[in-house]
C-alpha cells in the first residue's frame, strides 16, 4: 500500500499523519478531507512498510506545548 492509498483508505479524518523514511520525519499531512490530499509524488507514491498511531508533542498557540494523537506511517 502506497502513503496516499493508505491515507485515503486507512487513516481517520482530521488524523495527524507523520511520515517517517529511515526513522526521520520527511513530511506530514492533515486529513480535513480524503478527496483533496496534496502530498509530494515520492512520499505519495512511498510503499508504506509500517503504521501505528502515537502521540506528538507540539506548540499551542499560548505557547505552551500538547501531545496530539498521531498516525506515524514508515515509508521505503
Amino acid at each position: 500500500m502506497t502513503v496516499i492509498e493508505y491515507c485515503r483508505e486507512e487513516a481517520k479524518w482530521r488524523d495527524l499523519v507523520i511520515i517517517r523514511d529511515n526513522g526521520w520525519v520527511t513530511c506530514s499531512a492533515y486529513i480535513e478531507h480524503k478527496n483533496l490530499l496534496r502530498l509530494p509524488p515520492d512520499i505519495a507514491n512511498a510503499e508504506v512498510v509500517g503504521a501505528e498511531r502515537g502521540w506528538i508533542r507540539l506548540a499551542n498557540r499560548s505557547g505552551g506545548l500538547e501531545d496530539t494523537p498521531c498516525v506515524y506511517l514508515d515509508i521505503k
